[in-house]
């Protein structure tokens, strides 16, 4: 049986705090979106231009990234890309989003931060049970 390689790497400020939830059996998840920066020539121009991804992470990570990580900071990110689907009134929807393997704190915390801000206790129940959880 073929294994096939599916690893993506890239570093970007993060859109807004990260939310941190938990599964019903208490295993922590914590989401959040990452903006990457890149330029396009335009003419005789370059234009900045940004993707936007969205990331998981599961268990410690996700905690450490909730009482660490502001909007604005910035992360490398190394996951795996993980396609989901689903059905809501009748449509159909997908997503892509990268589920965390590492990440690694870059550059220096935004303006105001000076101490972690998130409580895994206080975070919200989600309504999930352990067969979310990919691994």
């Amino acid at each position: 049986m073929a294994q096939d390689t599916n690893t993506t790497i890239i570093t970007g400020r993060l859109t807004k705090d990260p939310e941190l939830k938990s599964t019903n059996s208490g295993t922590y998840f914590c989401r959040f979106s990452v903006a990457n920066n890149y330029s396009v020539k335009q003419g005789d121009q370059w234009v900045e231009k940004a993707n936007f991804f969205d990331v998981v992470a599961w268990g410690k990570q996700a905690e450490t990234i909730h009482k660490y990580v502001q909007k604005g900071q910035k992360l490398l990110i190394e996951g795996a890309l993980r396609w989901s689907s689903w059905e809501h009134e009748g449509k159909k929807h997908s997503k892509v989003e990268i589920l965390l393997e590492r990440f690694e704190f870059m550059g220096a915390k935004p303006d105001g931060q000076s101490e972690p801000h998130g409580d895994p206790a206080a975070a919200a129940a989600f309504n999930a049970d352990d067969s979310d959880i990919p691994f």
